[in-house]
């Protein structure tokens, strides 16, 4: 399926990556970038990308706008990749886990989600200062590792984070 990826002479869909409305001007990531694809392999390896699209049958090809993955083009061009049978280059994986896997997990890509979320478990360091964040977030985003990572440092350094200030701005929050 590699051999067809981002073929456009060959697609019946097009996803269109662009900006928020929202977003500050002067981002590095403000032009829209198109990345064809094929209703069948979508609906056979992603069916959240799928569903962009609806069941229209027409002739003409169909359009779904993106705008919440970030950065735009390189994040989604590796999502499609994974789809289409690619791999995510371990780099790639290290510096842009958590937005690879904030993507992952919106279109239920998940076992990109979970390489993700291993190289950003792999190379995160966990401190006092980054705990409760990486638990937090691990919560919100069902990452198990990574909550495993963040209890079992709870549990070793426990009485230290509980002498932190972060963790008492913390509390202030809840």
């Amino acid at each position: 399926m590699k051999s067809i990826f981002l073929d456009e002479a060959s697609s019946d869909v097009c996803f269109e990556v662009s900006a928020p409305v929202n977003e500050e001007e002067g981002d590095e990531d403000t032009s829209d970038d198109l990345f064809h694809a094929h209703r069948l392999v979508l609906d056979t390896c992603a069916p959240m990308l799928a569903a962009l699209f609806g069941s229209s049958d027409d002739a003409e090809m169909a359009v779904a706008t993106i705008t919440d993955v970030k950065p735009k083009t390189k994040i989604f061009h590796h999502l499609l990749l994974y789809v289409y049978g690619g791999s995510v280059p371990k780099d790639d994986l290290k510096v842009h886990a958590k937005d690879i896997i904030d993507a992952a997990n919106k279109f239920s890509i998940v076992n990109l989600k979970l390489e993700a979320e291993k190289a950003y478990v792999d190379s995160t360091d966990m401190t006092i200062d980054n705990v409760m964040d990486n638990l937090l977030y691990a919560d919100a985003m069902n990452c198990f590792l990574l909550k495993e990572l963040a209890v079992d440092f709870l549990a070793d350094n426990g009485e230290e984070l509980l002498d932190s200030a972060s963790f008492n701005d913390l509390l202030g929050l809840v």
